[in-house]
């Protein structure tokens, strides 16, 4: 799949562009270690016998409100969706890794990879989400509203009350552990319903409805709420595990 990446200059032929997004505060969890977590990744990595693997971490993190994701993320992942935002309106910054939405006509995705990342109070383990979910987002967000009677998905586009992403979940799932065989990570079909099931959602959706049999190269991950250095550390390594993992099982496909 070609990439218009947010890196025009970059080998956009030959790197692979991930993004990555974490969440802000919600309830009481004052600070989420999701948005910590992504902040501090590398702006590029190689994997095994790849080229290089490009990180853009999203510049603030996405507030835990269903009306800031929809309108978020489509104008990050499809050009055609941020074709009227100003120009250098998420200037892209290689020493802070940060994006700059690309202001392409083509219809191609801005990145090759997504991954979201949120928190999972009173978890120890890490988990990546295998499915997301269309409707039940009954839970109140830190705004005070719910999704309870919105019918975009399911009356306007029609969409399946669940979507998967389009990864070999079984090959990443090997993938990653061999490479992190003393951590707590797993697979789960179930995100939550809310605000992190949500955006996983809301991503797969937007890729679901310009070619409902084509590429959903989404992933969601679920991380501890710890934010102490020990916990961000740890974050770090995991999640930098789950992307090569994810770049390298996608690159051996047909």
């Amino acid at each position: 799949m070609g990439s218009l990446t947010p890196d025009e200059d970059a080998a956009a032929n030959t790197d692979v562009n991930v993004l990555v997004t974490g969440f802000g505060p919600f309830g009481d969890n004052h600070i989420n270690p999701s948005y910590l977590i992504a902040t501090r990744l590398p702006a590029k990595i190689h994997g095994q016998n790849l080229s290089a693997i490009r990180i853009h971490t999203h510049p603030v993190p996405i507030k835990v409100s269903y009306e800031t994701v929809r309108e978020t993320i489509p104008k990050l992942l499809f050009p055609e969706s941020s074709a009227e935002l100003s120009a250098g309106s998420h200037a892209i910054n290689e020493q802070s890794n940060h994006v700059r939405l690309s202001k392409s006509s083509k219809l191609g995705p801005n990145f090759d990879i997504v991954l979201h990342i949120g928190m999972a109070p009173g978890r120890k383990f890490f988990a990546f989400e295998t499915c997301a979910h269309q409707g039940g987002y009954v839970r109140q967000d830190v705004t005070g509203e719910t999704m309870e009677n919105d019918t975009l998905w399911a009356e306007k586009y029609r969409a399946p009350s669940m979507l998967r992403p389009d990864f070999d979940t079984d090959d990443v799932w090997r993938r990653w552990k061999s490479g992190l065989v003393n951590e707590d990570i797993c697979t789960s079909d179930d995100a939550g319903r809310y605000l992190c099931d949500f955006i996983y959602y809301t991503s797969l959706v937007e890729y679901w409805r310009r070619d409902p049999t084509g590429p959903r190269p989404v992933m969601f991950l679920h991380v501890p709420g710890g934010s102490f250095e020990d916990d961000l550390e740890r974050g770090t390594r995991v999640t930098l595990g789950l992307i090569t993992a994810l770049v390298e099982s996608r690159s051996r496909r047909p």
